[in-house]
């Protein structure tokens, strides 16, 4: 029974890592081309695919914070793992957004950020929790350095930070929706919007993490 749940996470990971994300992006890219519109999908496909390239490449290379191990790798994360993010993420959000209506915005972004930090969380714990246990990821947090279990490494931060994470991309995408698909907005409106939205993940991300991890 553990060999079976030994390799039933490998596959996981694995499928999940290398697989999954060359078949999520571009089905989740047509999905929000169709249901919103090529700019609106640049917006919630094209963040995460940023975010996933500079926010852990700064964070492994630079920061020395974390590391992955494995094949394709650039430094000590992975060549691809802007299609990573930008995969799961655009699934995380098609399955928790619901667009905005006349007279109830502010429910309508609530709700959206509520489910997509619930998602971001559940998915992005789990995942973290078996690559640290199965030796894909290494995070050199304050448990990891008191030689803490895996499930104690990745709670230290992993929740807070993916909810965080979640309430800023769904509330920039909830924000760009109305602009960008009700209000028919130009490209000018999606740059700021593109802007915006990077920085409030960045920060939503990375200000609670290094606030917990005092160097």
């Amino acid at each position: 029974m553990k060999a079976q749940r030994l390799n039933l996470a490998k596959l996981f990971l694995f499928i999940s890592n290398y697989i999954y994300p060359f078949l999520g992006f571009p089905i989740f890219l047509w999905l929000w081309v169709r249901d919103g519109s090529p700019a609106f999908a640049a917006l919630v496909m094209g963040l995460p695919l940023v975010f996933g390239y500079l926010i852990p490449g700064i964070g492994t290379n630079v920061l020395n914070l974390w590391r992955f191990h494995g094949p394709w790798l650039a430094g000590k994360y992975f060549i691809h793992h802007g299609f990573i993010y930008a995969a799961v993420f655009g699934m995380e959000l098609y399955l928790s957004f619901f667009p905005p209506s006349h007279g109830a915005e502010i429910w309508t972004l609530i709700g959206n950020m509520a489910r997509t930090a619930a998602m971001m969380i559940s998915i992005g714990w789990t995942h973290d929790l078996l690559a640290v246990r199965y030796g894909v990821i290494e995070i050199y947090n304050g448990p990891w350095k008191r030689g803490a279990s895996p499930e104690t490494i990745v709670a230290h931060s992993a929740p807070l930070c993916y909810a965080l994470l979640g309430v800023a991309y769904a509330g920039i995408a909830t924000l760009g929706y109305q602009i960008l698909v009700i209000q028919q907005g130009n490209m000018n409106n999606l740059w700021w919007l593109f802007s915006l939205g990077l920085a409030a993940m960045a920060v939503a991300s990375s200000v609670p993490y290094l606030l917990m991890e005092p160097r």
